[in-house]
């Protein structure tokens, strides 16, 4: 019985094979057809792999902090960065120094001065002594106000003031001097600004809109 039971299932196997195979074979047969007669269309999937976020800001660097530091007029002790630079965009001039980076520095106490160089074709950075500068910005200080630039000349008178008095015992003595000077200058501002007061209150009144308004009774 066991051995009957075993070849009936073994029977059973090979029919449902052979059905499989025969139904292999027609689905072939009507795919040759429906390619024959061009109604198949094939697709084909390519290997694809999502592509990865990309950033312009993935750096993990410090940033150099180049640039100007101490400005025209600025007064700077010795060992202050003056210019952070790559390359001599500012040529380095009196009484600073230059680093193997390129950045210049203070060797002196003194004043921050920019001026052209016509050897270098280039800005040249220098620092100028107290005294020294004291008596630049008061030469300049008058010039300006020979050309009636008061608010100039006032601005310069400032500055050489301040430069005097960082300047020890000869520049308290030139301070004493300029004293004359700035109070003649504040005297000629006064009086410049009172003009030019009345210049425009007279401009104004002169383009005045005339009233034409009647009272009503």
């Amino acid at each position: 019985d066991e051995e009957g039971g075993g070849r009936s299932v073994k029977m059973q196997a090979l029919g449902s094979l052979q059905a499989l195979h025969a139904s292999s074979r027609r689905a072939l047969s009507a795919v040759g057809e429906l390619s024959s007669h061009g109604w198949l269309t094939t697709f084909q999937r390519w290997a694809t792999k999502k592509a990865a976020a990309s950033s312009n800001n993935g750096r993990t660097s410090l940033p150099k902090m180049l640039g100007v530091k101490k400005f025209g007029g600025e007064r700077v002790i010795p060992g202050n960065i003056i210019i952070r630079q790559r390359g001599t965009k500012y040529w380095p001039g009196e009484n600073v120094g230059l680093g193997r980076d390129h950045t210049i520095w203070a060797l002196v106490d003194g004043h921050v001065k920019f001026t052209w160089s016509k050897f270098h074709k280039q800005q040249t950075v220098s620092v100028v002594p107290h005294l020294k500068y004291g008596h630049q910005c008061e030469h300049k200080a008058m010039e300006a106000r020979s050309h009636k630039d008061f608010l100039k000349a006032k601005g310069l008178m400032q500055q050489a003031r301040f430069a005097f008095k960082l300047a020890g015992e000869e520049g308290q003595e030139r301070l004493e001097r300029l004293d004359p000077f700035r109070a003649k200058l504040l005297s000629q501002i006064e009086s410049w600004e009172g003009e030019v007061a009345a210049k425009k209150a007279a401009h104004a009144e002169k383009n005045a809109k005339p009233n034409w308004s009647f009272p009503i009774h």
